[in-house]
């Protein structure tokens, strides 16, 4: 199979590694195959290489960005394999729940709803096309409707959240409300949605990598905390990073006025 006929895609350059769900013709949608195998080894595929310093998250084509789990595919399962399939995506669809370090840009590309959403809810920026729309239809099929609006619940407004998971597929946001509601933080035009997500991951590149890791995990883990608990857990991690190379080397650039010489 040529690599341009594979269901996701993993190209890589500049330091940024771009994983694209590449099953246009399908809006997208994942295959049990794609969730048990093929996400969580793309995921550490990127986490893995030390040349990779973020990660662009997208879709191919311009209709959908992920239109959630394949129905077709899903009704050929025996009833006993749907049920761990739908386990094991829970476990090993997004980048949090494969445990990547690295800072993840997610390019919204058109319609993103079920299973599409929890890329969005767990990445660590989100953008989106004009076009993009947002509407998660689990409970207009009889499922639960569970994950991303778990994880949305600590920033997107409550009422606004229940309205969408309640309403299933007859409530769809358009990319501006999307934005107003903190689920995505820009939206841009359609036809300039990669390369702005591929200039938001060069500019984190830039930074210091373990800086970067680290700051990300205390505002994630964070959000199991109260507000006492999350800072004795950032004064854990900074514990824990203090002494690091980069922090010495960051102040020393500036003061030397050239660029950083990042330590990984």
């Amino acid at each position: 199979m040529a690599d341009a006929d594979r269901d996701i895609l993993l190209e890589k350059s500049e330091g940024i590694a771009t994983i694209t769900l590449n099953r246009p013709q399908r809006l997208n949608a994942l295959t049990p195959a794609m969730w048990r195998e093929d996400l969580p080894a793309m995921w550490q595929a990127a986490e893995d290489d030390p040349s990779v310093r973020a990660i662009v998250f997208t879709g191919a084509g311009d209709r959908a960005f992920c239109s959630g789990a394949d129905v077709q595919a899903l009704s050929m399962l025996a009833q006993s394999d749907q049920q761990n399939a739908a386990r094991d995506q829970v476990l090993l669809i997004s980048a949090r729940h494969n445990r990547v370090s690295k800072p993840v840009i997610t390019a919204v590309n058109g319609m993103c709803a079920g299973g599409g959403l929890m890329f969005v809810a767990d990445s660590d920026i989100a953008i989106a096309a004009e076009h993009a729309t947002f509407f998660n239809p689990a409970v207009s099929i009889g499922q639960l409707a569970f994950v991303a609006p778990a994880t949305w619940s600590r920033w997107v407004p409550f009422p606004a959240l229940m309205r969408m998971t309640l309403m299933g597929s007859r409530e769809r946001l358009d990319a501006r409300r999307a934005l107003e509601l903190g689920i995505v933080t820009e939206v841009v035009p359609g036809a300039t949605l990669r390369e702005r997500a591929r200039e938001i991951a060069l500019l984190i590149a830039s930074n210091s990598p373990a800086a970067v890791r680290a700051s990300k995990r205390i505002l994630w883990e964070s959000l199991e905390h109260n507000l006492s608990g999350a800072h004795a857990l950032a004064e854990k991690i900074g514990a824990q990073y203090r002494g690091h190379p980069d922090s010495l080397e960051g102040p020393r650039a500036f003061m030397e006025k050239r660029p950083p010489r990042w330590k990984d």
